[in-house]
C-alpha cells in the first residue's frame, strides 16, 4: 500500500500535483523573484537585488543541515528546497482532502502520505463488504480494528520499545511548552518521545489509517433479529438492547446494539456497531487500548471526562494513545466532547473521526478535532452546518512527526479556537492557540509534522488566538485551505498564513468575499526567522486589516507572500507592511542574507493603507539598504 521514498521521488510526486521550482504541469508558482520574465522578478532584477534573492534561496536550502532536522516530514524538507514554491506545495499536500470526502479513509490517508513524502498505493477500487446481519457487523469490526490495530503495535515496537509506552504517550502531549533552551533540560519521558515522533515508522501509520477504506453495504430489517443478554464481563457497559457480542482476545469486546437508544462504556469494550437510536458513547479517564464505533443512525452524543483528581485523560472519543480509534458515525445530528487527546486525534497511532451528515457540534480541549503527536489524526466532516470549539493544539495541529486534518465538505460552519491558554507574549486578554491548519515543532529538538484545515464550501466563521489559521512553526507546516464562501477570519500574532522559526505556513483561499482581521503583528502572508508564509486569495473582494508585520512581510531571512489574484481589495495595516522587510539580526552576521516581502494584487481598483497604489511595480523601504537592518519589499499591483 505505502513504500518510502526520497526526498527527490518526493518532490516528483509533488511535481505532477502542479509543484516545482518554476511551477509545473498546470500550475506555475504565483511568485518566482529569480526570474525576471515575471513581474517580481523583473522588479527585482531591475534594482540589482537578484544575487540577494539567490543567495537567500540558498540559505533555506542548507537549514535542514544547521537545525535539529532528524524525523523532518516530507513535505518540511520539499519546503526548504523549493521555498517559493510553499504555496504550491500546501496545494497538493492538500489536494486528496479537497477532492475526497467520497472516501474519506482514503482522502486522509493520501493527505498523510503527501505529508510524510511517502507513495501511497492505495487504488481506485473500493472494496465492499455486506453487512446484514449481527454476525456480519461482528466480522467488519474485528476485520476494522483487529489488522490496524496490528499494524500500529508493531510499529510502536521499533519506536518505543515494549515498556513505558503510555508514560511516553501521557508526556508527549502534556507540555505546551515550545521553547525549552536545551534538550537536556527535558523530563526523560518527553525527551523520549521526541525521539520515538522521528523514529515511527510512517509507511506503518499510513497503512493502519487506509485500511478503514471499505465500503459497508448495510442492509436488511434490524429489528427482526433476537436480542441477546450481556455477558457477566460487561455489566454495567450497556445500557439498552444488545443483538450480539463477541470476545476477540487481541482487541477485548465486540459489541452489536440494537435499535434504541443505548449506553455504552467505552472502558469496557474495545468496538460498537450500532444500527440506529439516539446513543450515547462514554470514554473515561482510563481509556489507551485501541476502538471503534460505527453508528448508522440517529443523534448521538460521544463524551469524554477527566479523571476523579481532575486529570486529563490520555485518549476521549476518537483519540488515539499508541494504537487506533475510530469513530464513522453515518446519519443524525451529534455532538462530540473530549477535554484532551480527542476527536480524530493520536499520539503514536492513528485517531480518526469520520461524520458523515447531520449538523454537529465539536467541544475539544487539547490535542483535539484533527491533531496529532508522532502518528495521523484526523476529523472528515462530509455534511451539514457545523460548530467547532476547543482550546490549544487543535482544529488541524500537526505535532512532531505527523499528520493532521480537519476536512470540512460543506455547510456554513464556525471555528473557534480562542480558550483559555495565557498568551505567550504575555498579552492581557489574548490566548495562545496553535490551531486551524497548524504545524507545531519544539525547538527543544523535535521537528513538527503537517497540519491542515480544508473547508470545502460555505461562508465560514473562523476565530483563533495567537498561532493559528495557517500557521507554522519550528520545522513543520500548517496549512488553511477554503474552497469558497463569504469567510470571516478573525486571528492573533501569527495569524492567518504565518510562520515562525523554521517553518512554513499558507493560507488557501479559493472565493467569495473574505474578511481578514489579524491583530498585535505577524499576519497574513508574515514570516518571521527563516520561514516562509503566504497568503493566496483567489476571487472576490476581499478586505484585510492588521497590525504591523504583515500582508506580504518578512524578518529575520524569511519570505512573505500575500497574493491576490481577483476583485476590489482593501488593505490596512501598520508598521513594515503591504510588500515590506524588516530586520535580519538573527543570522546576518553569518548568512549576509536579507529578507523578501510581496505583495502582489493582479486586479482592482485597491486600496492600500501604506501609502501603495494601483498600478505601482515597485520595491519598498530602503532598495539600497546593505546593512541587514534597513530593508526592502517588492509592492506589485495589476
Amino acid at each position: 500500500m505505502v513504500r518510502a521514498m526520497s526526498i527527490l521521488a518526493a518532490a516528483l510526486l509533488l511535481l505532477t500535483s502542479g509543484t516545482g521550482p518554476a511551477g509545473s504541469i498546470g500550475a506555475p508558482a504565483l511568485v518566482l523573484p529569480l526570474d525576471a520574465r515575471t513581474s517580481v522578478g523583473a522588479v527585482i532584477a531591475d534594482a540589482g537585488r537578484t544575487e540577494d534573492v539567490r543567495r537567500l534561496s540558498a540559505l533555506f536550502s542548507s537549514t535542514p543541515t544547521l537545525f535539529p532536522s532528524r524525523g523532518l516530514v516530507g513535505a518540511v524538507r520539499l519546503g526548504f528546497t523549493q521555498p517559493f514554491a510553499v504555496p504550491e506545495i500546501a496545494n497538493a499536500v492538500t489536494q486528496p482532502a479537497a477532492e475526497g470526502s467520497a472516501r474519506p479513509y482514503r482522502a486522509v490517508a493520501r493527505f498523510a502520505a503527501r505529508a510524510f513524502g511517502i507513495e501511497c498505493t492505495l487504488g481506485e477500487e473500493q472494496s465492499n463488504m455486506p453487512v446484514a446481519d449481527p454476525q456480519g457487523a461482528l466480522f467488519a469490526l474485528d476485520f476494522l480494528l483487529n489488522e490496524s490495530n496490528l499494524i500500529i503495535n508493531q510499529a510502536l515496537t521499533s519506536a518505543l520499545g515494549d515498556g513505558k509506552r503510555e508514560r511516553i504517550a501521557r508526556a508527549a502531549i502534556a507540555s505546551a511548552e515550545s521553547t525549552t533552551a536545551r534538550a537536556a533540560q527535558l523530563p526523560d519521558a518527553l525527551s523520549r518521545a521526541m525521539q520515538g515522533s522521528a523514529s515511527m515508522d510512517r509507511t506503518a501509520l499510513v497503512r493502519a489509517a487506509g485500511h478503514f477504506d471499505t465500503a459497508l453495504a448495510v442492509s436488511g430489517d434490524w429489528k427482526t433479529f433476537d436480542t441477546e443478554a450481556l455477558p457477566d464481563e460487561l455489566a454495567g457497559a450497556v445500557d439498552g438492547t444488545v443483538l450480539s457480542t463477541q470476545l476477540v482476545p487481541e482487541i477485548g469486546w465486540l459489541v452489536i446494539g440494537g435499535a434504541g437508544a443505548n449506553r455504552y462504556d467505552m472502558t469496557k469494550i474495545a468496538a460498537v456497531f450500532d444500527i440506529a437510536g439516539d446513543d450515547r458513547y462514554e470514554w473515561g479517564a482510563g481509556v489507551v487500548a485501541s476502538r471503534l464505533v460505527i453508528d448508522i443512525a440517529g443523534n448521538d452524543s460521544y463524551l469524554g471526562t477527566r479523571a476523579a483528581d481532575g486529570a486529563a485523560p490520555i485518549a476521549g472519543p476518537g483519540g488515539a494513545a499508541c494504537g487506533v480509534s475510530v469513530i464513522d458515525d453515518y446519519a443524525g445530528n451529534d455532538r462530540y466532547e473530549s477535554p484532551h487527546n480527542g476527536l480524530g486525534a493520536a499520539v503514536f497511532g492513528v485517531g480518526m473521526l469520520v461524520d458523515r451528515a447531520g449538523d454537529d457540534t465539536y467541544v475539544g480541549g487539547t490535542w483535539t478535532v484533527g491533531a496529532a503527536f508522532a502518528g495521523i489524526g484526523a476529523v472528515c466532516d462530509l455534511g451539514g452546518s457545523d460548530q467547532y470549539s476547543s482550546e490549544m493544539f487543535s482544529q488541524g495541529c500537526g505535532g512532531p512527526g505527523s499528520a493532521a486534518l480537519l476536512l470540512d465538505a460543506s455547510g456554513n460552519d464556525r471555528y473557534r479556537a480562542d480558550g483559555t491558554t495565557a498568551s505567550a507574549y504575555e498579552t492581557p486578554t489574548v490566548h495562545a492557540s496553535f490551531s486551524q491548519g497548524v504545524g507545531f515543532g519544539y525547538r527543544a529538538g523535535a521537528a513538527g509534522g503537517v497540519g491542515a484545515l480544508v473547508d470545502g464550501a460555505g461562508n465560514d466563521r473562523y476565530e483563533a488566538g495567537e498561532f493559528g489559521q495557517g500557521c507554522g512553526y519550528y520545522l513543520s507546516m500548517g496549512i488553511l485551505r477554503d474552497e469558497g464562501g463569504n469567510d470571516l477570519y478573525y486571528g492573533n500574532r501569527y495569524a492567518q498564513g504565518t510562520a515562525a522559526h523554521q517553518a512554513f505556513g499558507v493560507l488557501l483561499e479559493r472565493g467569495g468575499d473574505d474578511i481578514y482581521w489579524s491583530m498585535t503583528a505577524a499576519g497574513q502572508g508574515a514570516a518571521w526567522d527563516m520561514s516562509v508564509a503566504a497568503l493566496v486569495d483567489r476571487a472576490g473582494d476581499d478586505r484585510y486589516q492588521a497590525d504591523g508585520l504583515s500582508q506580504g512581510a518578512a524578518a529575520q531571512q524569511a519570505i512573505g507572500m500575500l497574493i491576490d489574484l481577483a476583485g476590489r481589495d482593501d488593505y490596512r495595516a501598520a508598521g513594515a507592511s503591504q510588500g515590506a522587510a524588516d530586520s535580519n539580526a538573527y543570522h546576518w552576521d553569518t548568512s549576509r542574507c536579507t529578507s523578501l516581502g510581496v505583495l502582489r494584487d493582479t486586479e482592482g481598483p485597491n486600496r492600500f493603507s501604506a501609502g501603495g497604489a494601483d498600478g505601482e511595480q515597485r520595491l519598498t523601504g530602503k532598495p539600497d539598504a546593505k546593512d541587514g537592518v534597513n530593508q526592502w519589499g517588492v509592492f506589485i499591483t495589476r
